[in-house]
């Protein structure tokens, strides 16, 4: 079935809607474009003078800080990262907070595609998860309905990326080595990764010629271009 844009839009204004009259809202993201954004489109929805928005947020303390005070249930949109800890973390400590009377729905997402991080995601508290690659309005969509019944809303494209992965992603790089994949896909030489990672150059070396042979590759422009095409870099 053909789902318009159109279409998609009001389905979603009506599960927002829905849910901004009967939950606070919460953004806790680093990402600070995305959270006024996402602010702004609830505000836009509802026709109540008080925004029940109570905070935008972009570390842990600053998120717990928001719930001072509120006796009503909040529904939470959580990033994969806040400044100075992680969002899982964050998700964690809300769900601790919740209580019969004041309910805390959170919907967690994930930036990239990495599998620990989905694995962990699934098994975390996060009511609705999601993954930025795959979010649209429908996805969206349907997380809030699956919250307004009670149900948990995982994003289709996690089990999926799961169980269809490379097999070669069983040798996948360490944190450390995907950051330097990321600097290497930006063009830098190993002195620059070494300068901007606060690191020895000797070491930047080292991890790129890791990186090469865990992707089976003989150059880095190879190595950018297969960590691309196995979605280790956005």
């Amino acid at each position: 079935m053909l789902i318009t844009i159109d279409e998609s839009f009001r389905h979603l204004s009506q599960h927002l809607r829905d849910l901004s009259s009967s939950h606070r809202l919460l953004v806790a993201t680093a990402n600070r474009p995305y959270a006024l954004a996402l602010a702004s489109f609830f505000a836009l929805q509802t026709t109540e003078q008080t925004c029940p928005l109570i905070g935008i947020a972009s570390t842990r303390e600053e998120a717990l800080a928001c719930l001072d005070g509120i006796s009503e249930p909040v529904l939470a949109f959580v990033s994969e990262q806040l400044e100075e800890c992680r969002g899982l973390d964050l998700v964690e400590d809300l769900k601790r907070r919740t209580v019969p009377e004041s309910p805390i729905a959170t919907v967690f997402t994930l930036k990239g595609a990495d599998p620990t991080l989905m694995r962990e995601a699934l098994s975390s508290s996060a009511d609705v998860v999601l993954t930025q690659r795959s979010l649209d309005l429908m996805s969206i969509a349907n997380a809030m309905q699956a919250i307004q019944v009670g149900e948990r809303f995982v994003d289709p494209f996690i089990p999926y990326a799961l169980c269809h992965r490379d097999p070669r992603d069983a040798h996948a790089l360490s944190e450390r080595e995907r950051m330097v994949l990321t600097l290497l896909c930006d063009g830098m030489t190993n002195k620059k990764i070494a300068e901007g990672l606060c690191i020895a150059e000797t070491t930047a070396r080292g991890h790129v010629q890791s990186i090469m042979r865990k992707l089976n590759v003989k150059d880095r422009t190879a190595a950018a271009v297969e960590g691309i095409r196995r979605h280790w870099v956005d």
